[in-house]
């Protein structure tokens, strides 16, 4: 069974895209969620836009349509995730719209490597946060 959990960065970007007027991102989670559920773990990894390789992990920005916006994945979101080589863990790193009023273009590298070491921090720390994709993320809202 693949795990998923997320780091305080990624939960903290959700949590404001959420909270953005109008509603304009609330089907963020859904979109997370359904690109997930049933997924495998191969299927995960296999992911073709990785952006950072390491040992034992690999860091992958993966495109996301926003249905609700009628959106299509080039003008949706991007979740940045790390998943590990061998053990079936996915790991949330952060999610950015590439429309709307949060709009962000790219996720530079030095933004990347920031993100991994937050990982990092918090896998020795115990402070990662465990997610139920079939639940929609409800822990995170």
């Amino acid at each position: 069974m693949i795990k998923f959990v997320s780091i305080t960065s990624f939960r903290k970007r959700l949590a404001a895209l959420l909270k953005v007027k109008r509603g304009v991102y609330t089907g963020v989670t859904d979109e997370i969620c359904q690109t997930f559920n049933g997924a495998t773990i191969e299927q995960i990894r296999q992911n073709r836009d990785m952006i950072l390789m390491n040992n034992d992990a690999v860091v992958i920005k993966l495109r996301l349509p926003d249905k609700k916006q009628r959106l299509s994945k080039s003008d949706g979101y991007r979740l940045v995730y790390l998943v590990m080589k061998k053990l079936p863990v996915v790991t949330l790193l952060d999610i950015y719209p590439k429309r709307g009023p949060s709009q962000q273009l790219d996720i530079e590298a030095n933004e990347i490597n920031r993100l991994v070491l937050e990982f990092i921090s918090e896998l020795n720390t115990n402070q990662l946060v465990s997610h139920n994709i079939t639940d929609k993320l409800k822990e995170m809202k």
